[in-house]
């Protein structure tokens, strides 16, 4: 209503006889005024005491007022990232009509692309890994802490010292076979009750993912995390504080599992050697006695020690029926190098490391993980990226997995990487999805490339506007 009048707080404190300290606090919602005071304001705006003492905002701020009084600001992780929620309240209140417009759009797209709160707060974790290189001192210390405690020699924890610290220290009780006879939760591998101090697991977990939850547990208890998901996949998203413990729970599952310096050293060692040995990888998992999942998550310490911020992960599921891959999950290190696919529902190349490594190991299965490395570009003008992958059978029957881990070649990598000009490593230009590739002779193509032929109409269309007008 002051707005909408062109009143300053300057005026409309004069007008009123209320100080502007008190009309700012009361614009913010930190203080609300008497009743002689809501009329006092109501006969210098001009309305009804009644309706501006009310809570209905009128229809063209609806979707303000909606935000304003759900949990949902208390709920944006805004202090990870540095934002003061004072001054986003600030903003509301200085520009309503165009906040309006921006909520009201965002809400038209998460509602247009399906996306719930669970969606965003799992990007907002994916942002919070990437601004800080996905690597975190404190969980790695709390970790190197907890071995220490837990009395680890050697590279690998055992699981009967994992489960008697966990009963020992937090009178926790594994069943390992909680989860038997439950179909419907066949794809969880840990379920956590409570109320007993109960760590159900899927007996059809193998023994690395066993170690994980394990490993997972000891994290949140160590943390003190709280509030936790119930199961080891998060199905129904309560707050940002759930997803948020539950990924530095896994996080400091890893760093539990491989010790970073430790793994550090015998990165440096394998990289001494001016040709990549494939089955480096395959030996490191024997090692820790981890999945390659785990793996590929402790490759972290590259940014995190060596100072790599351009690199980026991704994780496919193939399915070799159609030939098609699904994201499983990305993160990208450094945003300006961003070619990541997100949620397009594009057809993803087939050439990415990750799907062709899939491919051939769902043509001819071998015992063990097929690994691979390569040298592309994701375009002819772009920078070049070191690739090491691997793939293995997937979690669901007839999928199979490939992970990718890519590094820039700048100079510090190729001073790292010394095998990067291996005549054995493969290399090409390739594509994000076949709908954007400009590769019209690529025999792995599925799709046409409708958004260039999308994009050369548009440019048509300006083109001959311009000759039109002049």
């Amino acid at each position: 209503m002051r707005q909408q009048k062109g009143l300053s707080f300057a005026e409309l404190s004069r007008m009123s006889g209320m100080s502007v300290s008190f009309l700012n606090e009361i614009e913010k919602g930190k203080k609300t005024p008497r009743p002689d005071k809501v009329q006092a304001l109501a006969e210098t705006l001009g309305c009804c005491p009644t309706w501006l003492a009310s809570g209905d905002p009128g229809l063209h701020l609806a979707p303000v007022a909606a935000l304003l009084e759900s949990n949902f600001l208390s709920e944006l992780p805004l202090d990870l990232f540095g934002i003061d929620t004072g001054r986003l309240l600030e903003l509301l209140a200085e520009a309503p009509i165009k906040v309006n417009a921006f909520v009201s759009s965002l809400l038209d797209l998460a509602q247009d692309h399906n996306l719930g709160a669970g969606h965003f707060y799992l990007s907002a974790i994916r942002a919070y890994q990437e601004l800080n290189n996905n690597h975190f001192p404190e969980l790695e210390d709390a970790a190197a802490a907890c071995r220490v405690r837990m009395g680890v020699e050697g590279p690998s924890l055992s699981l009967s010292d994992m489960k008697e610290f966990l009963a020992r220290e937090y009178k926790v009780r594994i069943v390992e076979d909680g989860l038997a006879g439950r179909p419907d939760l066949k794809e969880l591998r840990s379920v956590w009750v409570s109320s007993r101090r109960e760590l159900l697991l899927n007996p059809a977990n193998s023994a690395e993912q066993l170690r994980f939850q394990l490993a997972k547990e000891i994290g949140f208890h160590w943390l003190g995390l709280e509030p936790r998901p119930q199961a080891s996949t998060v199905l129904g998203v309560h707050s940002f504080a759930e997803v948020l413990h539950n990924y530095q729970a896994g996080y400091f599952a890893v760093a539990l599992l491989i010790d970073q310096h430790e793994f550090m050293q015998r990165l440096e060692q394998a990289c001494q050697d001016p040709s990549w040995r494939g089955e480096t990888l395959k030996d490191w998992l024997d090692l820790y006695f981890v999945s390659e999942d785990v793996l590929f998550q402790r490759m972290n310490v590259l940014g995190g020690l060596r100072g790599f911020e351009r690199t980026y992960f991704r994780r496919i599921a193939y399915s070799p029926v159609d030939h098609k891959s699904r994201i499983e999950k990305e993160l990208h290190l450094y945003r300006e190098d961003r070619h990541y696919a997100g949620r397009l529902n594009e057809t993803y190349c087939r050439r990415w490391l990750a799907t062709e490594l899939a491919g051939r190991l769902a043509e001819s299965p071998v015992d063990g993980p097929l690994t691979g490395m390569s040298r592309v570009r994701f375009s002819p003008e772009g920078p070049e990226w070191l690739c090491l992958g691997m793939a293995r059978p997937g979690r669901r029957p007839g999928e199979w997995t490939g992970l990718e881990l890519g590094l820039q070649l700048d100079d510090h990598a190729r001073t790292m990487f010394p095998f990067w000009e291996a005549k054995d490593i493969p290399e090409g230009t390739i594509g994000l999805t076949c709908e954007r590739c400009p590769d019209m002779h690529c025999k792995d193509r599925l799709a046409a490339p409708v958004v260039l032929e999308q994009k050369a109409k548009r440019q048509a269309m300006r083109d001959q506007l311009r000759e039109i007008t002049g």
